[in-house]
């Protein structure tokens, strides 16, 4: 677990381009961290582009 201080100064940017405020936290910590995301979540892949986001499928191939 990585405490939420540790990725909170990207946390604003993360609300502004994640399209369910769920997963903010999810996007925040791989901006800090410069990382990708696994998700099937269509919206979260398609609706933002500051974080790639690969689905099973893609890491399949």
């Amino acid at each position: 677990m990585i405490p939420k201080d540790e990725y909170q100064e990207m946390m604003a940017f993360a609300e502004k381009i994640t399209p369910d405020p769920k997963d903010v936290p999810y996007i925040a910590l791989a901006l800090k961290l410069k990382i990708p995301i696994w998700s099937n979540d269509r919206d979260l892949k398609e609706k933002q582009d500051e974080v790639k986001v690969y689905n099973t499928k893609d890491l399949l191939k």
